[in-house]
C-alpha cells in the first residue's frame, strides 16, 4: 500500500456489540466524547479516531452509533466510508441493527469490508465458529460477501493485530475518492472554540481544500473562507479527498452552519428540491412503495422529507429497482452518482436507497418517453450524453459553468464534452470571447425557425418596410436571452445566409420593400409637398392631416423615398428634399465664422423659423459637420 492513502473506515453493528471499545483497542483513542455517552454507555453521535498503519499512513475510523434511535447519525458517518468494519458480538450474534447497518452499507455502495467477532472472551470457544457461520450466511446477499471474519477480544487483545493487518490489506484494495473534482465536504459536526471561532468537520468527498480558500456553505449559499485546516489533530495547508478534516471558517457564525450542510466552491453544485434516481427497494421492505408515498431521504449528512414518484406506472415492489423522481420538502445538494438511503416516514425503518442520476430534473409525467430517454442517457456514465441532456433543456444559450452547476460534473469533463458535441454538430457555439455560450442543435434550429417565422410575419404585415428593427426582433423572439448572445445568434444566422442584417435592420434574404402603383403615386405626392417649400417643409403630422392618411404608412413611404435619395430624414417628424438639404449645408459651411453660429443667426441665414433651424443643426451635429459649444455651433475640425 502506498503512503498517504486517504480513506475512511466506518464501524457498523448492533448496539453494545463493542464497536467503541474495539476502536480504542485499534487506535488507543476513546471515541465516546459526549458526557451522555459516558453515562449511558452507548454512542449517540459520531466518534472519530486515526489509525496508523504499518507503512506510516494514517486512515480515519468513524465510530457510528448502533442504537435504533440513532440510525440517522449512523448514516451521517457511513456516507463517507470507503471500508466497513462490521462488528458482531459473539455473545449475541447477528441482531436487528446488524442487518440494518449492513443494508445501509450495501445501499451506499460500500463494497470492501472486514468483520470483527467481538467479545470472544465472554463465550465458550465452540460458539465462535457458529457465529462466524451465521455472519457468512448474512453476507451472501450483499456486496460484502466473502469479506474476512476475524474473532477478537478488545479486553484481552486477542486477534487485534490480525484485525489491523486485515484492515490494512483491505485498505489497499479500496478505490480512492476523486481529487480532480472540485472539493465537497458534507458537514457532520459544528462547534465553536474560544479564540478560534466556528469549526466544522466532515469527510472530504472530493477535491482538495487549502487554507485561504473561498467557499460556499450550501444549500444557503453563505460565503466562508478557510482560516485553518486540521487532519487527525495536525495543522495542514491542504486536505485531500478521503481525509477526515476539521475546517476553521472565517466570516461564519455558529448559527449560520449546521450538520447536513455542504462546504464547496462557488459555482459547483446548486441546491435542488427534486432528483431523478435509480431506486432499489429492500427485499424485506414490508410493502410496495406507492406513487406519492412520503419518506425520509438520507444523503450525505442530511436527512430530508420527500415523496417518491416512479417514472413508470405502478408502485415499486420489495426487491425491485426502478427509475423514480424524489420531490423533497427542503433543498438537497447532490451530484450524479451520489448514493442515498430511504427510510419510511413512520415507523422509521430502512426500506431502500438509490443512486442520483439527475440532480436538477424537470417535473415528469408518468411514462414520459422523453424523460425516460433522458434518464437512460444520464445513467450511461457518458459525460457527453449527460451534457447534451442538460444543454437540450436550456431554452437559451448557456455557459460551461452553468452546465457544471446543473450536471455536477467536473469543469474539465463539461468543457471536453462541449468540444466534442460542437464538432459533431450536436451543439452550437456562440461567440468567441468569454463567456462563450452554447445551444443544443435542436434548440438552435427551433430558435432559427422562430426568427424566420417572425420576419415572414413582419414582411407580410409591413410590405413597405426594408426590414425589422433588430432590437424589436430580439425582444419578440429571444426575450429571455442575454442581449450579447442574441446579437451573436442573429449575426451567426446572417453569416450562414439564413437572414440579412444591415445596420439596425434584419430581413429575410432577398426581401425588400414592395411598392404598388398607388403607393408610388403617393410617394410622388409626398416628395412634391416637401419640395414645394424646401426650407420649411411640412412635418409628418401635417402631411398626414393634409393627405388624410396614417402617419405609419407615410413614414414607410418616405423611408422608400429616402432610399431612392429623393428626401433625407432630419428628425423623426421632418424630411427635407435631398438637393435642398445639400444647398443648406453648403450655405452653412460658407457662412459660419470662427466664432460659430447661433440658432437665431442660422434661421435668418436660410430664411426659416426656429422650428426648422434647431432640428437642422442637430442633424448636422449628428453628421459630424458641426459641434455644439455652449449656445453656438462651430465647424468640426
Amino acid at each position: 500500500m502506498t503512503p498517504h492513502r486517504n480513506l475512511i473506515i466506518g464501524t457498523a453493528g448492533h448496539i453494545d456489540h463493542g464497536k467503541t471499545v474495539l476502536v480504542k483497542a485499534l487506535t488507543g483513542r476513546d471515541t465516546d466524547r459526549l458526557a451522555e455517552e459516558k453515562v449511558r454507555g452507548i454512542s449517540i453521535d459520531l466518534g472519530f479516531a486515526p489509525l496508523t498503519l504499518s507503512d506510516g499512513s494514517v486512515v480515519g475510523i468513524v465510530d457510528v452509533p448502533g442504537h435504533e434511535n440513532f440510525v440517522r447519525n449512523m448514516m451521517a458517518g457511513a456516507t463517507g466510508v470507503d471500508l466497513a468494519l462490521l462488528v458482531v458480538a459473539a455473545d449475541d450474534g447477528v441482531m436487528p441493527q446488524t442487518r440494518e447497518h449492513l443494508a445501509i452499507l450495501d445501499l451506499l455502495g460500500v463494497t470492501r469490508g472486514v468483520v470483527a467477532v467481538t467479545k470472544i472472551d465472554l463465550v465458550e470457544e465452540d460458539l465462535v465458529p457458529l457465529v462466524i457461520e451465521e455472519i457468512g450466511e448474512l453476507l451472501q446477499a450483499t456486496a460484502l460477501n466473502g469479506s474476512p471474519v476475524l474473532p477478537v477480544s478488545a479486553v484481552t487483545g486477542t486477534g487485534i493485530d490480525s484485525l489491523k493487518q486485515e484492515l490494512e490489506r483491505a485498505a489497499g484494495q479500496v478505490m480512492l475518492k476523486d481529487e480532480a473534482l472540485p472539493p465537497r465536504l458534507p458537514i457532520d459536526r459544528v462547534f465553536t472554540l474560544k479564540g478560534i471561532g466556528t469549526v466544522v468537520t466532515g469527510t472530504l468527498w472530493s477535491g482538495t481544500l487549502h487554507a485561504g480558500d473561498n467557499l460556499k456553505i450550501m444549500p444557503a449559499g453563505q460565503a466562508a473562507r478557510v482560516r485553518n485546516l486540521q487532519v487527525h489533530d495536525s495543522d495542514r495547508e491542504a486536505a485531500r479527498a478521503g481525509e477526515r478534516v476539521a475546517v476553521n471558517l472565517a466570516g461564519v457564525s455558529r448559527s449560520q452552519v449546521a450538520r447536513g450542510d455542504v462546504l464547496t466552491v462557488p459555482g459547483y453544485l446548486g441546491p435542488t428540491y427534486m432528483i431523478d434516481a435509480r431506486i432499489t427497494l429492500l427485499r424485506d421492505c414490508p410493502r410496495p412503495l406507492k406513487r406519492g408515498a412520503r419518506l425520509r431521504f438520507h444523503h450525505g449528512t442530511r436527512e430530508l422529507l420527500g415523496r417518491i414518484y416512479p417514472l413508470e406506472e405502478g408502485s415499486i415492489n420489495p426487491g425491485e429497482e426502478r427509475p423514480a423522481q424524489l420531490r423533497l420538502e427542503s433543498r438537497a445538494v447532490c451530484a450524479p452518482g451520489d448514493r442515498f438511503v430511504l427510510r419510511s416516514y413512520s415507523p422509521m425503518t430502512t426500506i431502500g436507497g438509490g443512486t442520483v442520476v439527475d440532480a436538477h430534473p424537470e417535473k415528469h409525467r408518468v411514462k414520459d418517453p422523453a424523460a425516460l430517454a433522458a434518464f437512460k442517457d444520464l445513467e450511461s456514465a457518458d459525460p457527453g450524453k449527460q451534457v447534451h441532456v442538460y444543454l437540450s433543456r436550456a431554452d437559451m444559450p448557456v455557459s460551461s459553468s452553468s452546465l457544471v452547476l446543473d450536471s455536477g460534473l467536473a469543469p474539465r469533463q463539461v468543457e471536453e464534452s462541449l468540444e466534442t458535441l460542437t464538432s459533431n454538430g450536436q451543439a452550437v457555439k456562440l461567440g468567441h470571447q468569454d463567456p462563450v455560450s452554447y445551444l443544443s442543435d435542436n434548440r438552435f434550429s427551433e430558435a432559427a425557425e422562430a426568427l424566420q417565422q417572425a420576419l415572414q410575419r413582419f414582411h407580410r404585415e409591413n410590405p413597405l418596410s426594408e426590414g425589422m428593427a433588430k432590437e424589436t426582433l430580439k425582444k419578440q423572439v429571444l426575450a429571455s436571452w442575454d442581449s450579447r448572445a442574441a446579437e451573436e445568434f442573429i449575426d451567426g444566422l446572417a453569416g450562414e445566409g439564413l437572414l440579412e442584417s444591415t445596420g439596425h435592420l434584419v430581413r429575410l434574404p432577398g426581401a425588400s420593400a414592395s411598392v404598388t402603383v398607388e403607393q408610388k403615386e403617393m410617394i410622388d405626392v409626398l416628395v412634391s409637398s416637401i419640395e414645394h417649400n424646401p426650407v420649411s417643409p411640412p412635418t409628418l403630422g401635417e402631411l398626414a392631416s393634409e393627405l388624410k392618411s396614417e402617419r405609419q404608412l407615410l413614414s414607410e413611404l418616405l423611408a422608400i423615398a429616402e432610399k431612392q435619395k429623393r428626401v433625407v430624414r432630419v428628425s423623426p417628424d421632418l424630411y427635407y428634399p435631398s438637393g435642398a438639404l445639400e444647398q443648406i449645408e453648403t450655405t452653412l459651411r460658407e457662412s459660419i465664422t470662427e466664432d460659430g453660429i447661433t440658432i437665431s443667426d442660422f434661421k435668418n441665414l436660410i430664411g426659416t423659423s426656429r422650428k426648422y433651424a434647431l432640428p437642422l443643426l442637430e442633424y448636422f451635429d449628428r453628421m459630424k459637420l458641426t459641434v455644439r459649444v455652449g449656445d453656438v455651433r462651430r465647424l468640426r475640425r
